[in-house]
């Protein structure tokens, strides 16, 4: 199970996962791109996430179709955490409030939502928190670097959390 992360700073949000994918203890791939990104929301999945894009993108655009815009959190962490309860995984989604300030929150199989920042999941939940909870820059660029090296430092202490990150940011309005 991989490692996922998310954060909000004082210049935005920042999603952040690892590629590798562990199936029966052997590496099956170094690329799964866990990052669903659609405009200003986003979301990782911690498994199955070529489905859980596919699904929480078909709720995106029926939203958007009926509501002639991209989702804020609110809506958005809904759909999230449906798609999750259909796929079977747990994610890390981030999208604007009503004020334009860039949220994230954690959503779960069972339907379950934490509204609180830093999210961690997956194998590496606990080692990321460690970092995550020191404190993370403020300023947007650094707070990307920053998720980028959390990633790659569980992967050196977790073996099934990749040492490649993926990461995403969205910034306040």
């Amino acid at each position: 199970m991989p490692t996922v992360v998310a954060f909000e700073t004082e210049g935005g949000a920042v999603l952040a996962a690892d590629r590798l994918v562990v199936d029966n203890h052997t590496v099956s791939s170094k690329r799964a791109e866990r990052l669903a990104a659609f405009d200003d929301c986003g979301a990782a999945a911690v498994a199955d996430p070529d489905q859980f894009r596919r699904e929480l993108d078909g709720k995106r655009r029926a939203y958007e179709t009926d509501h002639g815009e991209n989702p804020g959190i609110e809506p958005f962490t809904r759909m999230a955490t449906d798609a999750a309860g259909t796929v079977g995984t747990d994610a890390a989604v981030a999208a604007r409030d009503d004020e334009g300030r860039a949220r994230v929150r954690a959503v779960y199989a069972d339907g379950s939502v934490i509204e609180d920042s830093p999210v961690a999941l997956g194998t590496g939940a606990e080692l990321a928190f460690g970092r995550l909870e020191a404190g993370v820059p403020g300023e947007l660029d650094e707070a990307a670097a920053f998720a980028r090296e959390v990633i790659e430092g569980v992967g050196e202490r977790d073996t099934r959390t990749g040492g490649e990150a993926d990461v995403w940011t969205l910034a306040n309005e």
